[in-house]
């Protein structure tokens, strides 16, 4: 597109440009004017601010001079705060000095203290030591003491017990044992007479005449012995088992402890039990095993067995449970072997139950020999004797002179 101005008129251009020259003149003078206007105001103004500026910068001045002044001042306060400062660091380092040498005299005083405590923790640690030695040593020799004492009263319980009933019999062919059942006094009024039972092995008098004068020994606690004269008022081959009747001067004092049948359920295998018999003609001797069967079945006889020690002479002994010593057995053989000769097997010996002796002194009419004799276990005092409510009588139903 053409931008350029369009065609002015000649004439019109004169005028034009006289008008501007005008206008220029004028305009010259209008500046002029105003240039010296602006020039006479603007002296006015430096004046005017060349004073204000003037009064500024003595203000300016004052000002500069207070603060010059509390600059001094604060210089003045941050120096003495500096010195506070350095006097607190001193203060500070002279506690913590002080602090660290009172930490130091604490833990030496402490230690001091320790080891003193510690050396008297010790001695009374060792005092308390010697104490406790010393009390133990007391009371081990005390234990001995009372276990001396115990094994004593246990020692003369089971002579009474278990070794003072125990008798030896002195047949024509053998020699063996036997144990006392039963004694009392004989006669209207006793007439200083008295009858004891004893049970023993068939086989041992067996080769006595029914009538013969059976020579028997009995045994006091002291180990004293008296010998008597008896003879057989019951037997019974298979079961290999004989009762003879003694008479002598005073009653037994010392009789087996007759089990109730009840007692001989808790009898079975492991059950301690104590065998005391007159081995190869001695006195009385103790030995000591358990039950091992209770079922041994020899020549249509039913027995049981133990391992404690018997040999020849041991037989018609009585057999006791270590625990009660209530009579629970009779030996009546020991087993054997053959080699050339017989062997015996001493810890195989074959026992009689004490149940199998009842029924049999019953039918032979004797049975007043156990039923007098049996106790309640509740009234055996504490030495394994029965107590007087539990002696009993002979029942009126029972023979004043068995066998007759």
């Amino acid at each position: 597109m053409d931008r350029r101005p369009p065609d002015v008129p000649d004439g019109l251009r004169s005028r034009r440009g006289a008008s501007q020259h005008a206008g220029v003149r004028l305009n010259r003078r209008l500046l002029r004017s105003a240039t010296l206007g602006l020039a006479a105001g603007g002296a006015g103004l430096f004046l005017a601010t060349t004073v204000a500026l003037h009064r500024d910068l003595g203000e300016a001045r004052s000002t500069i001079e207070v603060l010059r002044a509390d600059g001094a001042r604060q210089r003045d306060q941050v120096e003495r705060l500096a010195a506070r400062l350095d006097h607190l660091d001193r203060d500070v380092v002279d506690s913590r000095t002080l602090e660290a040498q009172a930490r130091q005299r604490l833990l030496e005083e402490l230690q001091l203290r320790a080891k003193g405590d510690a050396a008297r923790v010790q001695a009374e640690l060792g005092t308390l030591e010697e104490r406790v030695v010393a009390l133990r040593t007391a009371a081990e020799a005390h234990e001995r003491l009372l276990a001396d004492s115990q094994r004593s009263r246990d020692a003369a319980r089971r002579v009474r017990g278990l070794m003072a009933p125990t008798v030896r019999v002195n047949a024509l062919q053998e020699v063996g044992s036997g144990t006392a059942l039963w004694s009392r006094a004989s006669g209207p009024t006793g007439a200083g007479r008295a009858r004891t039972y004893i049970l023993t092995a068939w086989h041992i008098v067996q080769e006595d005449a029914p009538t013969a004068s059976i020579e028997v020994d009995f045994f006091a606690p002291d180990r004293t012995h008296r010998t008597e004269r008896g003879r057989i008022v019951a037997k019974d081959g298979t079961l290999d088992l004989a009762l003879v009747e003694v008479d002598s001067a005073a009653p037994q004092a010392w009789l087996a402890h007759l089990p109730a049948l009840p007692e001989l359920e808790r009898i079975d295998l492991f059950t301690p039990v104590h065998a005391i018999g007159c081995p190869l003609g001695y006195a009385p001797v103790p030995t000591s095993g358990e039950i091992t069967s209770r079922d041994k079945l020899l020549d249509g006889n039913h027995y049981w067995m133990i391992n404690a020690p018997t040999i020849f002479g041991n037989s018609g002994g009585g057999i006791y449970e270590a625990d009660t010593h209530a009579l629970i057995g009779v030996l009546s053989r020991i087993s054997a072997y053959k080699n050339m000769i017989d062997v015996a097997v001493p810890h195989m010996g074959l026992v009689t139950p004490i149940s199998d002796v009842y029924a049999w002194l019953d039918r032979a009419g004797y049975g007043f020999v156990w039923r007098d004799r049996v106790v309640d276990p509740k009234l055996v005092d504490a030495q394994g004797s029965p107590t007087r409510e539990g002696s009993g009588s002979v029942p009126a139903s029972s023979p004043a002179v068995p066998g007759k």
